[in-house]
Formats: structure tokens, sequence, C-alpha cells
């Protein structure tokens, strides 16, 4: 315990005490603060060389010879431990290693210092640290330890040499493949690591003392603390500092830094290169800079911008952008500068013009094929009524006059007449859709009168396919809401198609209830059925359902479409159910009129986009 009371305040304790301090509060700071590749071998070299000032302090500070020997050889491990530790960092950095477990690594952390702690403890029966002939001097006032180095003392001090070498070997390689901008650093790291090994070598080669003591832990600690300070106040080694400044250099965007007073700090390689010989000096203002100056004069003077259209510089387009640059310190002038960007928007400008030219271009073609299928509609119209009354003259009005084959040719033109008026109807009804310009006359009809007539309509067009379409549900005694002749086109098409889908002798069922505030008018097929997932060519443009039977049937593939249309512009829907070698029923449900309440829900399957679903 004397070792630790019987001590005496010199000059060369107080400085060891003074830089152990220091070293201390730089390893808070680092710990706390920075990020860098390394790290971790960087702090324990910073710990090594705490405790080696503490041993140090308290061996300058005590006056026995004993005490001084004991201190000396209690900072073995610390002396083993920081060119270990400063080897692996140097290392860590240069070759920006990865974190992550390393065994060899920690074994030599904690084997290599342990090895020498336990010489060093059992040096006094040994004496293969500090031999026999160790011994106190004084100098004027000052006492200290002349060392007899033992043979283990050359041994370790030749190993940890290699770990230094191997450091400065590994900095020279990296100062050789280094960009220009950090080599300065690098160079400043080899000076580091250069300078206490010069001391240690001047101590041992040639007795060279500070305090009557090895230069080296002081060495040591004044580079340590100078290298920390410039590592916490340079962003050399700071990764997220690092990659702010590879963004600022290697961004294809042009980037300029301005100060408080709109002048000129700094400007990225692609903002030089864009403005050239324009590009002002450090120190002067902005407004003459091309393009942008008036922009960033009237911002400095107002704070806003009031133009904020894209720029189109040298066959490019750039949006300008202002950031803020706050000061650390937060004063009444806290601002330290901006930040202005051109965002290069060459190609999303040219894009949206594209798209835009392109939209102008469809738009137009749509409105000529409009107009194209809307004239040519018109146009022949005319000539099928024609056809039309002149072909039911010829069957009817001389029926008589005609003979059997005739009046077969003649019914078969009759028949396709009628099949392209549909056609032409069909094409004109779908361009008023799509163009929203059909009007719709919303009436409250009585469900049941419209059914009837509906069914007395087309029992006609069914007899001559030998189908028998018949009514199966009681009426409902309900008012629709609906337009008459396009509800009557959407049912009617809907009985087409389910008399046309029938085999001969079928039977075609309509039936009618109440769901909600909706009438649901069913019409029930007994044809193959409609395969799974084919909503799309059910109610689609231009498609028919590949059941094997479309060919025969004919048609545009536009009816259903133009019923879905429909019923939906007047507030209904339509949708089926199916099941294949059965048959389809087909639900349009057409809202009820609002006089009336709404009768009790009924459990049933309710209109999807498509199938219906279970409700």
């Amino acid at each position: 315990m004397t070792c630790l009371t019987n001590l005496e305040i010199t000059l060369g304790s107080a400085s060891a005490a003074a830089l152990l301090l220091v070293c201390a509060l730089v390893l808070g700071a680092v710990i706390r603060n920075t990020r860098f590749a390394g790290k971790t071998a960087f702090v324990l070299t910073l710990a090594a060389m705490l405790w080696w000032l503490f041993t140090v302090a308290f061996d300058l500070a005590s006056q026995g010879e004993a005490c001084k020997i004991a201190w000396s050889l209690a900072a073995w491990p610390g002396i083993t431990l920081l060119p270990i530790a400063w080897a692996f960092f140097v290392s860590d950095y240069t070759m920006n290693t990865r974190p992550g477990p390393h065994p060899l690594r920690a074994l030599l952390y904690v084997g290599l210092p342990g090895l020498v702690s336990l010489i060093a403890l059992t040096n006094s029966r040994t004496q293969l640290l500090y031999g026999p002939d160790t011994r106190l001097v004084m100098q004027g006032d000052h006492a200290f330890v002349i060392f007899d180095h033992g043979p283990l003392f050359f041994a370790v001090a030749a190993i940890l040499y290699i770990f230094v070498t191997t450091a400065l070997g590994v900095l020279v390689y990296a100062l050789g493949k280094a960009k220009s901008v950090i080599r300065p650093f690098l160079a400043v790291l080899i000076v580091i690591t250069a300078a206490p090994l010069v001391a240690n070598i001047a101590y041992v080669g040639w007795d060279v003392t500070v305090f009557g003591f090895d230069p080296t832990p002081f060495m040591f600690a004044v580079v340590l603390i100078a290298f920390s300070w410039l590592l916490l106040n340079n962003t050399m080694m700071d990764t997220a500092a690092q990659g702010r400044a590879l963004l600022f250099y290697a961004t294809q965007d042009p980037v300029i830094i301005m100060d408080a007073g709109g002048r000129l700090a700094t400007a990225n390689p692609a903002a030089q290169a864009l403005f050239g010989k324009g590009m002002p000096q450090h120190g002067e203002t902005l407004d003459r800079l091309e393009k942008i100056g008036p922009n960033l004069k009237s911002f400095m003077e107002t704070g806003t911008f009031e133009n904020k259209d894209p720029i189109r510089f040298r066959e490019r387009v750039f949006e300008l952008r202002v950031l803020p640059i706050e000061s650390p310190i937060q004063t009444q002038g806290s601002l330290l500068g901006w930040s202005v960007s051109l965002v290069d928007v060459t190609e999303r400008e040219r894009s949206a013009e594209a798209l835009a030219e392109a939209l102008t271009r469809a738009e137009a073609a749509s409105h000529a094929k409009s107009q194209f299928l809307a004239m040519i509609s018109h146009e022949l119209r005319t000539p099928l009524t024609s056809v039309k009354g002149g072909l039911e003259l010829a069957l009817h009005g001389a029926a008589g006059e005609v003979d059997a084959p005739v009046r077969n040719v003649l019914t078969i033109a009759q028949r396709n007449s009628l099949r392209l008026m549909k056609l032409v109807d069909d094409v004109l009804d779908l361009q008023k859709l799509d163009l929203n310009t059909i009007n719709l006359d919303l009436q409250d009809l009585d469900a049941d009168a419209f059914l009837r007539d509906v069914i007395e309509e087309y029992e006609a067009y069914a007899a001559s396919a030998k189908i028998t379409l018949v009514k199966t549900s009681e009426d409902v005694h309900r008012q629709l809401r609906a337009d008459p002749d396009r509800l009557k086109q959407v049912v009617g098409n809907v009985i087409s198609n389910a008399v046309k889908f029938s085999p001969e002798g079928g039977r075609v069922e309509c039936s009618t209830r109440v769901i909600d505030s909706r009438l649901r008018i069913s019409v029930r097929d007994s044809g193959i059925g409609i395969p799974e997932k084919n909503e799309d060519q059910v109610f689609g443009r231009f498609n028919q359902v590949d059941n094997g039977t479309s060919v025969a049937s004919g048609g545009s593939g536009l009816g259903m479409h133009i019923a879905k249309m429909l019923i939906e512009r007047m507030g209904g829907a339509i949708c089926y159910d199916s099941e294949l070698g059965v048959g389809a029923t087909f639900h349009v449900e057409v809202p009820l009129s609002q006089r009336q309440a709404p009768a009790a829900h009924e459990p049933g399957n309710t209109c999807g986009p498509g199938l219906c679903e279970t409700g």
C-alpha cells in the first residue's frame, strides 16, 4: 500500500497525470460521438494508453526503488496491448474491415498481454524482464531507475515492433492506393505511428529519457491526443460525413453552397462543369450566375421562390431547390447559408412531354374514330332501312307471287339485314356511351307490366328457335325507376342470348323478386353454361365466350357490354351464375321507385363485378 500513499508530486508525475486526464476525456468523446471503421481497436488503444499513463504517473511520484520497479512492471499489460490494438485499428480503417467476431484478434488482445503480465508478476524470481543490475539513481532532487533489460524484454519488444512496423507498412501501402484528398490524413497517421517507435528506439539504444523515464508513453500520449483531436474535428474518418461528402462530389446533379450573404462558398464538380467559366470565384455573389442568378437574387431579397418552373439550360431541364444550412450554435444568426441544388429532371420532362403528345394524338384519333363510326353508322342506316323495307314488302306484300326458292333467299336476306341493323345500333350506342352523350329518361314503371311486355315481344323470336319462353314467378306489384326503352334493351338482350344459347326444345325462364331496394329480374337458360373466370369475355367489348357455340350463335360481342354499361348508368347492376352442363342464370337488378318503401331483405346473391356474390 505504500506504493499508493508514499507519493511526491513532481513535474513529471503531474505531466503524466495531466496527459492521463486529457486521454480519458478524449476516450469518452470518441466513444460517444464518432463512428468510423476500426473504432473498437482505437478505443482499446486509448484504454491501454490510459493504463500506461496511470502507472507512469505513480512511478514518477514514487520515491522508493521497489515501488518504481513495481509500477514499471504493472505497466506491461498496457504497453503490450497498445501497439497490438493500434495495428489492428490501422488495418481496419485503411482496409475497411467489416465489424464482427475475430477470434484470433481477441486471442491477441487477451493472450499476449496476459502472458506478459504473468512474466512481469514473476520477474522478482525469474528476472526475465528486468535483470539484477536494475537500480535506483539520483539526479539532483529526482530519483529514477536504470533498468537492466532481461532477455524477455527484448523478445517482447521485438514482437511489439512487428505490430508497429506492420501498421506502418499498411499505411504506406494505403497511401500509395488512396485518393489525393485523403493522402494528407494518411501521412499524419504514418507520423503518429512512427513517432513512438522512434522514441522507444532512442530510449533502448541510446538511453534517451524524459524526466529520467522512457519517453515512449509520453510520445504515444501526445500523438494519440493530437490524433483524437483531429478525429473529433475532422470528417476523414467519420462514415456519415464521408458519405455526405461522397454524395456532394459524386452526384451528377449540380450543387452550390452559398453563405448567409449569398456568396459562393463551394460548388461540386457537376456545378463547375455545368457553368464552366461563368461560375463566380469563391466569395463572390451569385447574382450574375447564368439562368439561376436572378432566382437566387430574388430569393435572398424575399426569402421565397416566386418562379418554381423548371429551368432549361444547355439542353437539360433542372428543378431549383434550396435548403437552409443551420449553425450548430443556436444564436440569433443561426443560419450559415444555403445548399442550392439543380435536380436534373430532363428525362422526366421528356417523358411527360412525350406522354402529353401521345395523349393528344390518342384523343384526336379517338375523336376521329368516333366521328367515323358515327358517320358510317348513320350512313349505313339509311340504305339498310330501305333494304329492310323492300325485303318485307317482297316477302309479305307479294308473297303469293313469289315461289318457294325465291322466298327462301328473301328470308335469309331479311334475317341478315336485321342482324346488320342490330350491329349498327350497337355501334351507335357504344359511341354514345363512350362519349357520355347518351340520354336516359328515368321513369316510374310497373314492374309486372314491363316484364310481360318484354316476354310477349320475344315470344315469337323464341318460338322460331323452338324454345319455350315463360315467366315462372308471381307478380311483385312494385314500380321501377328506369328508362323504359333502355331497360327493355338490357333485358331483351339477356333474353335473346338465353334463347340463342339454349338447345332446340329447351326452356328459358324469367322470374322476379325484390331484394332490398332493387327488383331482380332473373333469366335462366338451358344451355351448356359458362366456364369459370370468363367474366371479361361475357361483359367485354367485342368478346364472346369460347364454349364451342360462339361461331354458330353469331353476334358482335357488344350486346352484353352495352347492357352492363346501360344498367349501371341507371343505378342497377348485372351479374350471372352458371354451372357447366346445366345452364346460366343472368340477374338484372333495377332500382325501385323511391316513392315505395324498401321491402324486407330476401337472402340470395348480390351482383358483383361479373359473377354473383353470395349474400
